[in-house]
């Protein structure tokens, strides 16, 4: 019988093994960094989308605020306009005046408010990634000015107008309502004096319609205080936005 020798290899040393075990670990370390790296940085470039986005938002809200906030301080004066001439005695009346501003009254202007951005960052789940402590405080302050103040002076607003109008329609003729813009108002007006005239015989109606006139106006002013709230925390975050992600560099 045949004797046959076996070889043997060497046994590694323990060395051997720490060392690939090292080599191994350093590749899936460096390959978790280079994930992680990466998604650092897209989602750097996701916060800096979205902070642009959140700048052409307010750009808009500023320029309809703007705008808003006259519409409603002109609304206001026309409503002072109507109360000092229903004041006034019948016959001292300016009926032109207080036909055209009554006239006016049946004018409106809500808000849109451009929250396209913040309703993304919102369902999304991504508000996390607007990681500027000073832009996300500011942010839903921002909003929720919108979200609780104007929402509902629109609503009360709404409620009253409507009052508003229904007296109205009882105490003034609307037939030269749409003409009331037309720089020849006072020779249309003359044409049928007695259309432009407060209806006779409706004093409780009048009263009544003067205090929803005064209701209105102290609606109002509470609105367009909110607004510039709104308009001044606009400016605010935009200023803050082009601050913490440099945009105005751009």
């Amino acid at each position: 019988m045949e004797v046959h020798a076996h070889t043997h290899t060497p046994r590694k040393k323990w060395t051997h093994y720490f060392w690939e075990f090292l080599m191994l670990f350093l590749a899936v370390f460096c390959g978790f960094l280079a994930e992680y790296q990466l998604e650092h940085v897209i989602e750097n470039q996701r916060e800096k989308k979205y902070a642009a986005s959140l700048l052409e938002d307010l750009a808009k809200d500023t320029t309809e605020l703007n705008d808003i906030i006259l519409f409603w301080e002109t609304y206001n004066r026309r409503i002072d306009t109507v109360r000092n001439e229903i004041e006034k005695e019948s016959s001292e009346r300016n009926r032109v005046l207080l036909y055209q501003n009554a006239a006016k009254l049946q004018n409106n202007n809500t808000f849109t408010y451009h929250d396209r951005t913040i309703k993304q960052l919102k369902n999304s789940g991504n508000f996390r990634l607007i990681r500027k402590k000073a832009v996300t405080d500011s942010l839903v302050v921002y909003d929720g000015l919108f979200e609780t103040a104007i929402i509902n002076i629109q609503a009360g607003y709404n409620d009253l107008s409507h009052q508003r109008r229904e007296l109205q329609d009882q105490l003034f003729n609307s037939k030269f309502y749409r003409f009331v813009y037309d720089l020849n108002f006072d020779s249309i007006a003359k044409q049928e004096p007695t259309v432009i005239a407060i209806i006779e015989g409706k004093e409780e109606l009048l009263f009544r319609y003067y205090n929803r006139l005064e209701n209105l106006h102290w609606l109002n002013r509470a609105r367009i205080r909110f607004h510039k709230q709104m308009l001044l925390q606009a400016i605010s975050l935009i200023g803050s936005i082009k601050k913490e992600y440099h945009l105005d560099e751009e």
